[in-house]
């Protein structure tokens, strides 16, 4: 965790996206006195907004995405390996990698609902406090921050096969929008792969959207295991 927050693109990725909630607030809808739960609707409105869509894949892959062709790159790697093992920086680095891409949009996205919070909350006709729409907004929080995760490691999924830090930086960007593409384009009831989905859980994902979560634990299960085993090819070579 110290190695992940001294990383200087964890805090850049982290007040890009502060920037992106609050310019994306809509402001223009805060009209006093406000209806009660206004404060946790306008913050969700934020968070399905085309400018968080958008910055999905870029954030996610800003912090530690290349960090494998940073650290092979510096000649750092090989004295990396000999104090700790194979195995042990497989395991460090996806995990460093999938936090790195989770972390940004859920520290910004809390820090945006208390904000949000304490700045709506008292201009609300007051009444009993919606812990329900609470639950609905940290759950969506959730979701963002998992996908960032997923893309993140796709980044270091790239990273490891082309060594390069222009296609770590530029290929989950080009998949995500060809997804998006795909989706809307060509396969419109293909819900599954579309990334806007992943956040608002609107269709039928199962009994209280439980097909959702089953999806992203599967899918960052998957590009963590991918990831770990481009990695071991990689290391095996050094």
């Amino acid at each position: 965790m110290k190695e992940l927050l001294r990383e200087k693109g964890l805090w850049e990725s982290l007040l890009l996206c502060i920037a992106t909630l609050f310019i994306g607030f809509p402001f223009d809808n805060i009209q006093p006195p406000l209806g009660e739960g206004s404060f946790l609707k306008l913050y969700q409105e934020t968070l399905d907004t085309q400018m968080v869509l958008f910055l999905l894949p870029i954030a996610a892959s800003l912090p530690m995405g290349a960090i494998y062709v940073k650290e092979s790159s510096a000649g750092f790697l090989r004295l990396y390996i000999t104090r700790i093992s194979r195995m042990e920086y497989i395991r460090k680095k996806t995990l460093q990698i999938y936090a790195s891409g989770f972390l940004p949009f859920f520290l910004a996205g809390m820090l945006g609902m208390l904000l949000s919070f304490l700045a709506l909350y008292p201009l609300e006709i007051q009444g009993a406090f919606p812990w329900e729409g609470m639950s609905e907004a940290g759950l969506m929080l959730l979701r963002i921050s998992l996908a960032g995760g997923i893309l993140a490691e796709i980044s270091g999924v790239f990273a490891a096969l082309s060594r390069n830090y222009y296609m770590a930086y530029g290929l989950p960007f080009v998949c995500y929008y060809m997804l998006v593409i795909l989706k809307e384009r060509y396969f419109t009831k293909m819900y599954a792969m579309y990334p806007a989905e992943w956040i608002r859980c609107a269709q039928d994902w199962g009994v209280d959207g439980l097909g959702i979560w089953v999806f992203l634990a599967a899918f960052s299960i998957s590009v963590m295991l991918l990831h770990g085993l481009l990695l071991y090819r990689c290391l095996s070579e050094i």
